[in-house]
């Protein structure tokens, strides 16, 4: 099942004890802080992990050549539009992001990054660990409640952890390959 911006906006502030929204326009003060955290905390959160549902890899375009950079490395190439944090490039190459651009040597790179997906991708424990995240920045910006913040703040610590537990697991386990004291006994 899959929730939108408002379900979730609305699952926090029932957890605080106020009023659900139907919409960030409707021109409530839930509506409004609603509005103006969502996104905040929606990229911050994605941003903090390498969630495997929010992994993506894709070919970069190349905009820059060497004799136009400016910058230290030969070729420029455009961010994708929903890219939130570099995890690594193909070829394993030496490049920095600056602004909306990768820089590199590299002829052609794909960029493995971390995508701001859509609601429909969250996992479960995800969305658990951002409605104490919301929870906790609301009862700060709605109830100026520090108790609850704490509360929530502390919530969303062991949420998140579990959450980072879980989604690790979503890849094949690392073998021990090459180690000395394995090796001699062979």
């Amino acid at each position: 099942m899959s929730f939108s911006s408002i379900d979730l906006c609305s699952r926090a502030l029932n957890k605080i004890g106020a009023e659900s929204i139907v919409s960030f326009e409707e021109g409530t003060p839930e509506a409004e802080i609603c509005g103006s955290l969502y996104d905040t905390l929606k990229q911050k959160l994605l941003s903090v992990f390498e969630w495997s549902f929010a992994m993506a890899v894709k070919k970069l375009n190349r905009v820059i050549d060497g004799s136009e950079n400016e910058e230290a490395f030969g070729n420029a190439f455009a961010l994708p539009p929903d890219f939130l944090r570099a995890v690594g490039v193909v070829p394993d190459v030496s490049y920095r992001i600056v602004g909306n651009y990768l820089y590199t040597d590299a002829g052609d790179v794909k960029l493995k990054y971390i995508a701001n997906v859509g609601e429909e991708y969250f996992s479960p424990i995800f969305i658990s660990a951002f409605i104490y995240l919301m929870a906790a920045e609301l009862s700060i910006s709605l109830l100026n409640d520090t108790s609850k913040y704490s509360l929530f703040y502390r919530l969303f610590v062991t949420e998140l952890r579990e959450a980072k537990n879980l989604d690790s697991r979503q890849d094949t386990p690392m073998g021990i390959r090459h180690f000395a004291l394995i090796d001699a006994r062979k």
